[in-house]
């Protein structure tokens, strides 16, 4: 299991690897824009502050929307999409 950290201090814990980031933002009841639960729509871009190496790769859908966003290669993720696979901290925030 791994540690996520949503800033500003909304989450710190360990989430198994099978939980995205936006599912642990649900369960913590936070309006969180969101539609289709499969990174296209663009609507829950979070900023991976530490931790980038932790992560699942990113799919050719989640890909395809970050460039559309502007926002590949700047250590943005969909938040429907992400999820911490390695056993270390990702630290993450809200991108409004």
């Amino acid at each position: 299991m791994g540690r996520l950290v949503i800033k500003p201090g909304l989450f710190d814990g360990e989430i198994p690897a099978s939980k995205t980031v936006l599912q642990v933002l649900l369960e913590l009841h936070m309006a969180v824009r969101h539609s289709c639960r499969r990174g296209l729509c663009g609507q829950d871009l979070i900023c991976v502050l530490e931790g980038w190496e932790q992560l699942n790769p990113i799919g050719d859908l989640e890909d395809g929307t970050l460039e559309l966003l502007r926002a590949k290669g700047k250590q943005m993720r969909m938040a429907c999409c992400t999820k911490v696979l390695g056993a270390g901290t990702v630290v993450v925030e809200l991108v409004q």
